[in-house]
């Protein structure tokens, strides 16, 4: 039960310190439409790095999602099922889940290697290290998935909800 809460808790505080990425991302992008189209100066940076990080907020982001159950569901089959059934319903898709996310981990494990010690490039005119970022942030995505997926395991086998820890209050 500790390591169900640790890993929703974790989770939790990833995602929310995910959420200022996504709001650089815009405001790249705003301080890129304005130089772009009122002074005619665009920049070589602003998409690459907005492009990187939503992705690194969406990757990341993983663990938060699956603990909220916030995830694509398609429900069609467990609707017709009876409440009992739903239940073993849910731990098989839970299992099958971190099979997946086990599968990811493993298949970008060594491409997520190689490019950090590489410090692969986008090749493009402002060329940044994006692959030397991205490969390991999916690597890290797909272990937090991983995580996630079995602490929701332990509170579906226990025929419990995904608990909804208490995140302490962030004062600005």
């Amino acid at each position: 039960m500790i390591f169900t809460m640790f890993i929703s808790r974790l989770s939790i505080c990833i995602g929310y310190a995910c959420a200022p990425l996504y709001l650089a991302s815009l405001l790249i992008a705003v301080y890129e439409v304005v130089m772009r189209y009122f002074f005619n100066a665009p920049s070589d940076w602003a998409f690459e790095v907005t492009l990187t990080l939503c992705a690194v907020a969406w990757a990341l982001s993983v663990g938060f999602v699956g603990q909220q159950s916030r995830h694509i569901a398609i429900t069609f089959l467990r609707d017709f099922v009876p409440n009992r059934k739903k239940h073993w319903l849910d731990v098989l898709t839970l299992m099958l889940t971190v099979v997946a996310f086990a599968a990811l981990a493993i298949a970008t494990a060594e491409p997520a290697w190689e490019a950090l010690t590489r410090v692969e490039r986008t090749g493009s005119a402002f060329n940044p290290p994006m692959p030397a970022i991205l490969k390991p942030i999916l690597f890290v995505a797909a272990c937090l998935g991983v995580l996630q997926t079995c602490a929701n395991l332990c509170f579906a086998i226990m025929g419990r909800t995904i608990a909804q820890p208490d995140v302490p209050e962030v004062k600005v």
